[in-house]
Parts: structure tokens; sequence; C-alpha cells
């Protein structure tokens, strides 16, 4: 094996084609529960996906790294959708999205201390690349990081207004920025929002930038995102997976207000990257989202009542079952907690499953033998494609796999 790349091993599965919501490995295939880690909305070769690629080629547009008009006509999209950011900043990924999201918070404010809220998710990037444990004690999630990074970076807890507030308070002088993930994929669920609002009244309140890091529920949601579900305004936000209709894209939503104090302040900020506004990420991305703004209600309609079925029906299983776990999910996002007791927020869910990372991975295992690729990072993202054959079976061998190895009374 000659390659370093997370997943990559000599005993990986190894894919080689992908149709809907079905992906190929050798002669064997599997239902894809991740579909692109959420990107593919519409499923793995859309139709949409082809005939784009197809008309990228036809049209004489190059991947050249200069201002193009694929970038300018997605924009006018994204402002549809997103019409309370005055500016957009296309990159190549989410993570280099978040990585500029970033020095907009430091350069408008002068300041460094960056607040993330504890179970986050902000990519590949030294600078938030810690999680908190349950005593909100942040630790590295990677060896090579700059120790001096972690100066530079307080946690707070979700879903704790109390906790949060005096830490808040504690550093209130020396904050960049709030930074959240608000709908996380290490625990998707609508228990939050109150959370939500408590930050955007504290960062209304206090001055201070409110970064929303919607990489994952962008789009996902009805179309929409949480602020907009939720009239949440956040200063900064970062947009992705979906936008690029399967193709690598991240977006820095900039409010009016931080653009004026950009120009006001005459702050030099580098936004430069050879493919950010990629022209073919932009062309296909813009040629999908077109199409999931034409047939939106059709589209979420289905998936909603997908994502509600596997929820319902698995949950009531568990129930009657008495086994240890349990399904939560936000739309479509969905995810198994392996264990039953009650959780608030992703440290204490990684405490309570420490015990059980054995039967995980037993129980991710049964899946795959039985044609089920269930995601690494645990983050099920139904996607349009989706039957109802494949939603039936889905639902009795994760019924099965949970009885097996989180039955209590086995």
């Amino acid at each position: 094996m000659n390659l370093l790349n997370e997943g990559y091993s000599e005993k990986a599965t190894f894919f080689k084609k992908a149709k809907g919501s079905l992906v190929f490995s050798k002669n064997k295939k599997f239902i894809d529960l991740s579909c692109g880690a959420g990107t593919m909305l519409l499923g793995h070769n859309s139709t949409i996906y082809k005939t784009s690629l197809k008309k990228y080629v036809n049209s004489g547009l190059s991947n050249f790294a200069h201002p193009n008009v694929s970038a300018l006509n997605l924009s006018k999209n994204l402002k549809k959708i997103f019409p309370q950011f005055e500016k957009f900043v296309l990159c190549s990924t989410g993570a280099e999205a978040n990585i500029k999201a970033l020095r907009i918070a430091r350069a408008v404010t002068n300041k460094n201390l960056i607040i993330n809220v504890s179970g986050s998710w902000h990519g590949s990037i030294d600078q938030l690349l810690y999680n908190a444990n349950t005593k909100n004690k942040s630790y590295k999630l990677s060896d090579g990081i700059d120790e001096k990074l972690s100066k530079n970076l307080k946690f707070i807890p979700f879903n704790d207004v109390n906790k949060s507030k005096k830490i808040l308070n504690k550093y209130l002088k020396k904050i960049s920025c709030v930074l959240v993930e608000p709908i996380q994929g290490g625990f998707p669920t609508s228990e939050g929002i109150s959370y939500l609002k408590f930050l955007d009244s504290f960062c209304k309140k206090n001055n201070i930038i409110l970064y929303f890091d919607e990489i994952l529920s962008g789009i996902r949601i009805n179309c929409s995102s949480v602020q907009n579900t939720y009239k949440i305004k956040s200063d900064i936000s970062t947009f992705g997976k979906i936008i690029g209709g399967g193709m690598p894209i991240g977006i820095i939503g900039v409010s009016k207000n931080i653009v004026s104090k950009i120009k006001k302040k005459r702050k030099k900020i580098f936004f430069g990257g050879t493919y950010s506004g990629n022209p073919l990420s932009s062309f296909v991305g813009n040629a999908t989202l077109s199409f999931i703004i034409k047939n939106k209600k059709k589209i979420f309609s289905k998936i909603e009542k997908d994502s509600k079925l596997i929820h319902n029906q698995i949950n009531n299983y568990i129930i009657n079952n008495n086994i240890d776990a349990k399904l939560i999910r936000f739309h479509s996002l969905i995810r198994v907690i392996f264990s039953n007791k009650k959780i608030k927020n992703r440290p204490q869910r990684d405490f309570f499953e420490k015990k059980k990372l054995i039967q995980r991975y037993k129980f991710i295992e049964y899946l795959k033998r039985n044609g089920i690729y269930f995601p690494g990072n645990g983050v099920v993202c139904l996607s349009y494609s989706i039957t109802k054959k494949q939603l039936n079976y889905i639902i009795k061998k994760m019924k099965e796999g949970l009885n097996i190895f989180f039955n209590k009374n086995l």
C-alpha cells in the first residue's frame, strides 16, 4: 500500500463504481449509508451530475485558475438560498473554507481566541484539530500540531447554557469568534436549538462574531440551512458538501456587517487559491443546486419520510427488545448512539460509547457482510436515490445487528 491517507490500508474495501445508493467493490455491492459523506444528496452518478459533466466538457470551459462565469453563476444561486450574506468566498474544500473564515474573524477583531463549541467538527485544520472531554478539557487529535495553537482555543459545552456563559464571560475581551457546528454529525438532534439561540443572543449583546459551520447541514435542511430555519443570523458561515453536487467545494458566507468592517478598517485578507472558484466544481455544483431548488418539495419530502421511517422503526424495536442503543436524527442526518443513556452532547456520547468500541466494530462488520456500508464516522446521510426495498432491508439488518451485539438480555 503506497498511500498514507485516512482509510487506506491493506484491509480496506476499495470501490470502483457507484449508482444511486449503491457502491461496488470487485463483485460485491453495498447500500451506501454515507453517499459521499453527505455530499451526494441525489445519490451517486445522478442524471443531473452526469448531464452537467457532459455539458461542461462540451462548453469549452477549462479548469483554469482565473475568474470565470461558472463561479459567478453559482454565487447568484447561493444568494437566493442564503440572502442574509452580502458576499461569498469560494474555496476548494470545507477545511479551506474554515481556515479562511477564521482569518476573517481574526482580521476584523484583531483578536486570536477561538471559542469552539464541543462536539463540532471543522475538518483537518491545525487550529481546530482538538476535541473536548466531559470536563471540557481539550485534547489534540493529531501529532504534529504546533502546541502554541492550543492557547488560542477554548471549548464551551454544547447544550449547557450556564457553563458556556461562565467561560464566555471569562474570556470576553479576547474572543475573535464563537464557532459552532449547529447540527453536529457527532450528535445530530434538534435538542440544542435553544442553545443556539442563546449563542445568538449572547454574541449580539456583546458584539462578538457568531460563526456557523454548516458544511454538513447546509442545503440538506430543506434546501436551506439551520440558521434560516430557526431565524438565527450568523456573521460568518461555511458551507459545502451538497453545493458541489459531488465535486469538492467549500463556501464562506460573509454578512454585510463584516464586509463593511473589512472595508472600513482596510483589512487586507488573502482569499486566493489555485482552484478557489474552481470552474468544474462551480459548474456541476450550480447545475445540481438549480435542480434541487426547482424540485425541493419532492426531494426533501421523500428524504424526510424515509429518515422518519428508519428512525421510528428502529427506535421502537430498541425499546421493545431492551437494546442498549438508540437512533437520533435531525432531518436526514442520522446517528446510532451505542447507549440508551440520557445524553446531551458529543463528549457524553464518547464517554458512554468508549467501552463498546468492539461491539460497535462488530455491528458495522455485520452490516458490511450483509451488503450495507456503514460510514466510519457514524454519520448516516440518506439520499434521494434510496429505494423502499433498500430502506426496508437496512431496517431489517440494523435490527438484527443491534439485537445480536447490544441486547441487554443476551
